[in-house]
């Protein structure tokens, strides 16, 4: 879809994004007898521990205002049939677009505009939006919520509500199906099918993860349950909607909106039924096929007069409280800062012997200044920010920190602990994007996306599907969400700024400009001001 940058947790990915490609049409459903061999086929789950709880982010005032895909909007609007629905800044399909709307997404219809005639395969009609720009009906929208295929897209849309806008989960190797399958569909398509079933039915009655492993390694964390529900009803879709993509090779992911069962008549395999999941593009891919993700429960903290910088995180592995004896050494206290954790500090170091304590807020404790790293107050990197209208929102990151603080002008309003590269800061003379980076500058939020495919540049085949709450920043750099790990605060990125899902929907609501009401991307003017990342050391 539309990036190809870096957030990958195991494959060897880089930041090349590009814009948004023009909707390929859908292949055949055919794939190899055997599957193309994956980069790497380890679980992507064993980092996803439990944090410590967070204060709950409150909402911004400039959050995304979008209805549940299930709620109907009132009054006209123009409903995406693409997964890419253009919307150009005027009556013509030449000239670039301003932004989109996607797959079952609706954006209001400029009260009192007409209509305008288009002509031009898969167009019929112009119609103006609000709050500007134009969608043409035809092939990629309607203005009939009830249509077959419209229904159905709305139906199975993204949750924009959400900091999971679908379920994710990742691929152990799974084809993609653009019909519910057959049982010679499956023979034809999955090569180890048979083998496949019969360990599914020896793992569907064990225990434990160890009974699990001896059946086979990859099954840890399946679920391979039955839903319990009938197929829904699936019209047939335009190439717009599904992606080519027929195959998803281990360490990629799935992205998708509901599951149900198959039942199937006799067979030479003795297969009774299985359980299909609908991905966010229409198809459909078999549940025993792939590993779901622990949603990650980390979130910043939102800062105020009770809740202020500087603040100490800790990032790796939980630390011991400290307390100074009559003697005036230090000596723990039993009590830990959970991994993810933090504390306000006053700014002061003691030191004792070799060691350097901080001096906390909480009265009588200290943290070694070697376990944590401090988020700390810093300037506006441009006088554009003091200078802008409103709000004047700019980010703070530290990439060897791995923290960010959101401010508005002067006033930081948020922090949180961040994944930056792998490869740190960038190496002299080289490409960040080579190296696994996270550029170091002060940037601008140049386009926002409310989930959007990744693709690695080092292996097209490896994706993680509908990255949620995308905001570019240095052409292939983005701040984006990470349902894949809970190891926020240390290097593990391609280059871009992992955020958890919590984080990422929070981070996105906060920036400058707004994403409009129904818009699923946007481009950001030049001329409009925009949120300054300021990324450093």
């Amino acid at each position: 879809m539309l990036a190809r940058c870096a957030g990958f947790a195991l494959a060897l990915a880089a930041c090349t994004e590009a814009s948004p490609p023009a909707p390929v049409p859908q292949a055949a459903t055919s794939t190899p007898a055997k599957p193309p061999a994956s980069a790497n086929s380890q679980s992507l789950n064993s980092e996803a521990s439990a944090t410590a709880a967070q204060v709950e982010p409150a909402p911004s005032a400039t959050a995304v205002a979008s209805a549940a895909p299930s709620a109907l909007p009132q009054g006209p609007h123009i409903w995406g049939k693409s997964r890419f629905t253009w919307i150009h800044p005027s009556p013509f399909a030449t000239g670039g677009w301003i932004g989109y709307v996607g797959l079952g997404g609706a954006v209001a219809l400029k009260p009192g505009v007409s209509a305008q005639p288009a002509s031009g395969a898969g167009c019929n009609t112009w119609y103006a939006i609000e709050p500007q720009g134009y969608v043409c009906a035809g092939d990629i929208a309607s203005v009939d919520p009830n249509e077959t295929v419209t229904a159905a897209l709305i139906r199975d849309a993204g949750d924009p509500t959400s900091p999971w806008p679908f379920e994710y989960a990742e691929s152990l190797g799974t084809p993609r199906y653009t019909t519910i399958p057959t049982v010679a569909d499956m023979l034809k398509n999955e090569w180890d099918l048979a083998k496949h079933f019969e360990k599914v039915a020896r793992a569907r009655g064990v225990k434990t993860d160890d009974e699990l492993a001896a059946i086979d390694k990859t099954f840890i964390g399946v679920d391979f349950s039955y839903s319990n529900t009938k197929a829904p009803d699936l019209p047939p879709v335009s190439p717009f909607v599904r992606e080519s993509r027929r195959y998803v090779v281990n360490g990629s992911t799935i992205s998708w909106v509901r599951a149900f069962d198959v039942e199937f008549p006799p067979n030479e395999l003795g297969i009774e039924k299985r359980t299909f999941l609908l991905t966010s593009d229409f198809a459909l891919v078999p549940k025993d096929r792939v590993r779901p993700y622990p949603k990650s429960p980390f979130k910043g903290i939102v800062l105020n007069d009770d809740l202020k910088l500087p603040i100490a995180f800790f990032r790796k592995t939980p630390r011991p409280k400290y307390k100074k004896q009559d003697d005036g050494t230090m000596a723990t206290t039993g009590e830990f800062w959970p991994a993810k954790g933090y504390t306000m500090v006053t700014g002061e170091e003691v030191t004792v012997g070799k060691d350097r304590y901080l001096v906390t807020r909480e009265p009588g404790i200290y943290a070694k200044a070697d376990d944590a790293v401090i988020a700390t107050e810093s300037k506006p990197p441009s006088r554009k920010i003091l200078e802008a209208v409103g709000r004047g929102t700019w980010l703070d990151i530290s990439v060897l920190g791995g923290f960010l603080i959101a401010y508005e002008k002067t006033k930081p309003v948020f922090a949180t602990l961040i994944s930056p590269g792998r490869g740190g800061i960038p190496f002299p003379g080289k490409d960040p994007v080579s190296t696994a980076s996270t550029p170091i500058g002060n940037f601008r939020v140049d386009g926002k996306f409310l989930w959007a495919t990744m693709v690695s540049s080092s292996n097209s085949d490896i994706v993680h599907t509908d990255v949620q709450y995308v905001q570019n920043f240095h052409g292939p750099h983005a701040l984006h969400g990470a349902y894949w790990h809970n190891v926020f605060g240390e290097p593990k990125s391609g280059g871009c700024i992992n955020l958890s899902p919590h984080d990422s929907k929070w981070v996105f609501e906060f920036t400058e400009p707004s994403l409009p009401k129904g818009w699923h991307g946007m481009r950001s003017a030049n001329e409009v001001y925009a949120t300054i990342v300021s990324v450093r050391r």
